[in-house]
């Protein structure tokens, strides 16, 4: 049944309704983004004074009108989108708690000590559902918006991609994308069909200490696109271990991006098989191999020799040149190949009779080992 005294009470408090927006302001204006005038003045006291409406309604019993019953969505709408931090705004809303209990507090009397005892309850749960509803909308409408900045995200990122020079305005608009300085150091890397799944896993990683972090999926390729200061080698080993990829030069600056998932992508393209990280150190000869596709005129000349000498041999040949220009060093060679150093070196004159190129001379080593790359798709070459 209706408490008629605090019917009253609740009457003098809605009666007093612009003293709870102007304690409300000031208490709220304390809290950093408030402080900053991230919400307007003007908003903050038209909601605060619908706020308390509602809520003043709720607590005494008495039916809210539809003009009232959005406000709090509104609210949590309104300041996802000004960019209000999830707690910044709940430590705000529960001021309404703190506002309300003292200006009951003021009205009553004396006499209503055990009314007011008996009502907190239902004071601090009104505030409470509030504050859960405007959370909730909050939230929505944040994960709405981080689905569009992804959304614009991707699309400028996918038209980056694409260009061979970046417009600076475009860079730029990627930058603020991203969120990094048009400048910043890129790291770059690009990985091929399901193995973008695992490029994903170590964005994820990358990501999880702040670190901004984009996935790009760019035809067959997924590439990965991270703000870097780690230098290459063994801190881009660590970071995308175990993932089967290329990586590109550290690209100094967004209009550098493209160039690099270009790089990275070939990378990857030549080197099918690796099981982690290939940087172009890693793969020169074959991205080099792969960027001359009409180049059997050249391996000809150089290989042609090999087509003398029968499969099982021309196969031991094979092995130990590509095994010598890996080491330089016979004795490696006759270790891992569990031969004696004469044999190794038996089989290097053999090939250079056959070829007339010494892969014991750089020179010479250079020019079948590109050959060699050049072949590798034609199976009379591989070892």
């Amino acid at each position: 049944m209706p408490n008629p005294r605090w019917a009253t009470l609740v009457g003098e408090v809605r009666a007093d309704a612009d003293a709870l927006v102007v304690a409300f302001a000031e208490r709220v204006r304390v809290i950093p983004p408030y402080g900053r005038g991230l919400v307007p003045a003007e908003r903050l006291e038209a909601d605060a004074a619908d706020s308390f409406d509602y809520l003043l309604r709720r607590i005494a019993g008495h039916a809210v009108p539809a003009k009232l019953t959005g406000v709090g969505r509104s609210i949590g709408r309104d300041r996802a989108r000004r960019g209000v931090p999830l707690n910044d705004l709940l430590t705000a809303v529960r001021i309404d708690f703190t506002v309300l209990w003292a200006a009951l507090r003021e009205h009553a009397g004396p006499a209503d000590e055990a009314l007011l005892v008996s009502r907190v309850e239902i004071v601090w749960k009104a505030v409470e559902e509030y504050t859960t509803q405007i959370q909730m909308s909050y939230q929505e409408e944040a994960a709405l918006l981080a689905r569009e900045r992804l959304g614009e995200r991707t699309s400028l990122v996918a038209a980056l991609l694409s260009t061979e020079d970046p417009d600076p305005d475009d860079a730029a608009r990627v930058a603020v994308a991203l969120g990094v300085d048009v400048d910043a150091d890129l790291l770059v890397a690009a990985a091929e069909g399901a193995d973008g799944r695992r490029l994903r896993t170590a964005a994820d990683r990358l990501g999880a200490g702040g670190r901004m972090v984009h996935v790009q999926s760019a035809g067959r390729f997924s590439v990965l696109v991270a703000r870097w200061d780690g230098g290459t080698g063994a801190p881009v080993r660590a970071a995308l271990a175990g993932v089967p990829c290329g990586v590109g030069p550290i690209a100094h600056g967004i209009a550098n991006v493209p160039r690099s998932a270009r790089l990275a992508s070939e990378i990857v393209a030549a080197v099918p098989g690796t099981t982690g990280p290939a940087e172009l150190g890693d793969a020169w000869l074959p991205v080099v191999a792969a960027r001359l596709p009409n180049a059997g005129d050249l391996v000809e000349p150089v290989l042609n020799g090999l087509a003398e000498a029968p499969d099982r041999e021309r196969d031991r040949l094979l092995e130990t040149v590509r095994a010598y220009a890996a080491s330089g060093s016979v004795g490696e060679v006759a270790a891992r190949m569990f031969c004696h150093r004469n044999t190794v070196l038996n089989r290097l004159r053999r090939f250079a009779e056959l070829t007339g190129r010494d892969v014991t001379v750089p020179v010479d080593a250079a020019v079948v080992l590109l050959a060699l790359e050049c072949a590798g798709a034609l199976a009379n070459w591989r070892a």
